[in-house]
């Protein structure tokens, strides 16, 4: 089995910064014709090798599928200068600070206030340092089994206004070892286990204490509640067939379940890196997304199912190990589906500040038939982030359902006390989402069971994550069941009005909830006929 290259990252943990950096592009959207791309594409190149090259350093440069197609570049070099060439651009030219894209991980409401006090503690360099440490030893059992690769958060209160969190992931043994300095006192802990066992809180850790996680209910498959809830009550290998999805993300797999999947490659820091292992999966979100999507279990397995395992799913990573991504690569993601797998509907699990240049490759991409969904984001009611802000884009919002996680999870955390947020069925809209009137649909996100890679010894493993990461494929394999079935569908061409139809048949199947439309959209996604 293929050893994690990191582990689980803990909700609210800090995206890598990908610096202040300038990115250059130039749009495409409005140039269909292949002459007009062409023309734009060689003015673009003669200015940046007679203008830019002599006065910036080069540090990325990509471009789309095809011969002239989208260029990005990173530029560095003195600020007054290239702000001068930049002035002497092509009329086409897009020019922005370099954009994060974070991986949407909402923090239980209990840890917030712990979280938002945390200050980053140095680390114990010298003998007598490192001697006046105290450790902090959990025992996590997972399904009754040692829990190998457990992420181990605790939250240390200091005594002043600051807290500490010090993280550790479980050996073979199940054991965990947090060192802290001894006018600390452990507050609260979060585990996220290596499959096996639902994440859960610790109230107050204490050293040599063992935490037994509730098993996942595995048993209960192929078909969980989030499927039954989006109108697949039953599962069906080849539901979806005929669509063409794709997936940007942390990457996806190695894991049975997705043999299937086409690994595409990956853009990472502006580089594309060809084959599928390039796709396979760095973290475990991009897995578990493609598992709501795809997973496609044997027919007399209780493993959960995807919604759409029929349908034809490829998979591009534009992130690394440790986090971190940027418009550069996501823009040349969208370009590289849109163009090279002619997909019909892109996935994006993922957020951050607008991008000119990566709202141009969505444009784009609408343009040849691709109508692109994005996640909402967890910002605990703030904004809803971009790309789902774009109104190109289909934002979707999660939701939970009552009695669906056991006490004391990370996933029952987000039970909402506003009467608001509840509809008459169980049905609620967790603390963790964004707000606002972009929003499109909403679906199950909070308290899902899906796939992770293969790691410590575990052949098919499953963890559960909530997030609108998650809502957001359901969604996506929603409109691909329904577009399988649309007698006009395949027959329109790879324009605009492809991805306008897509769009409509998504908005004529979403069930109004009752809730307001800064939280739901337009209602929940759902594949079965409505009148």
């Amino acid at each position: 089995m293929n050893e994690p290259k990191s582990a689980r990252h803990l909700p609210g943990s800090p995206t890598p910064s990908t610096g202040t950096r300038l990115v250059v592009s130039h749009r495409t959207a409005h140039l269909q014709d292949e002459d007009q791309l062409k023309a734009a594409r060689d003015r673009f190149d003669l200015y940046v090798d007679t203008v830019l090259k002599p006065v910036a350093t080069l540090k990325r440069q990509q471009e789309a599928p095809g011969g002239h197609g989208r260029r990005i570049l990173v530029l560095e070099g003195d600020a007054a200068d290239l702000q001068e060439k930049l002035k002497q651009g092509p009329d086409h030219l897009l020019v922005e600070a370099e954009l994060p894209r974070h991986i949407p991980r909402p923090l239980p409401p209990p840890l917030r206030d712990l979280h938002r006090r945390v200050t980053p503690e140095p680390l114990a360099r010298t003998a007598a340092e490192k001697k006046s440490l105290l450790s902090l030893r959990l025992t996590v059992l997972a399904a009754g089994k040692p829990a190998e690769g457990a992420q181990v958060g605790v939250w240390f209160e200091t005594g002043g206004p600051e807290t500490k969190l010090v993280q550790a992931v479980a050996d073979a043994k199940g054991q965990a070892v947090l060192a802290y300095k001894k006018d600390w006192t452990p507050s609260k802990g979060l585990i996220l286990p290596y499959g096996r066992a639902w994440s859960m809180m610790v109230p107050a850790p204490h050293d040599g204490q063992t935490v037994e996680l509730p098993a996942l209910p595995m048993a209960q498959g192929p078909v969980g509640w989030w499927q039954a809830l989006t109108g697949h009550p039953s599962y069906d290998p080849h539901r979806g067939k005929g669509i063409r999805i794709g997936v940007v993300d942390t990457g996806a797999g190695p894991t049975p379940l997705l043999s299937h999947v086409k690994g595409l490659g990956a853009f990472i820091n502006g580089d594309f890196i060809p084959g599928p292992t390039a796709a396979e999966d760095v973290q475990d979100h991009g897995t578990a997304v493609t598992g709501l999507l795809g997973a496609r279990p044997s027919v007399d397995s209780t493993d959960f199912c995807g919604l759409v395992p029929g349908a034809d799913i490829g998979v591009v990573r534009v992130y690394g190990d440790t986090g971190g991504a940027s418009q550069v690569d996501i823009a040349s993601a969208i370009d590289f589906l849109s163009i090279a797998h002619q997909a019909d509907l892109i996935n994006l699990s993922l957020g951050g500040p607008p991008s000119s240049i990566e709202h141009d490759a969505i444009i784009a991409a609408r343009l040849r038939g691709t109508l692109c969904l994005a996640s909402a984001g967890n910002e605990e009611g703030g904004a809803v982030t971009y790309p789902a802000a774009y109104p190109d884009v289909v934002a979707v919002s999660a939701l939970g359902l009552l009695g669906t996680t056991p006490v004391g999870s990370f996933a029952a955390s987000w039970t909402p006390d506003s009467p608001d947020r509840w509809t008459r069925d169980g049905i609620f809209v967790p603390e963790f989402i964004s707000v606002g009137w972009q929003i499109d649909a909403i679906a199950p996100g909070t308290g899902l069971i899906s796939t992770i890679p293969s790691r410590y010894g575990q052949e098919a493993p499953y963890a559960d994550m909530s997030g609108t990461s998650l809502a957001a494929p359901l969604t996506t394999g929603v409109l691909a069941s329904l577009l399988s079935r649309d007698p006009w569908y395949g027959t329109l061409p790879r324009s605009a009005a492809r991805a306008d139809h897509a769009r409509m048949v998504l908005a004529r199947h979403l069930v109004n909830l009752g809730l307001a439309p800064w939280y739901q959209g337009c209602g929940a996604s759902h594949a079965q006929p409505v009148l």
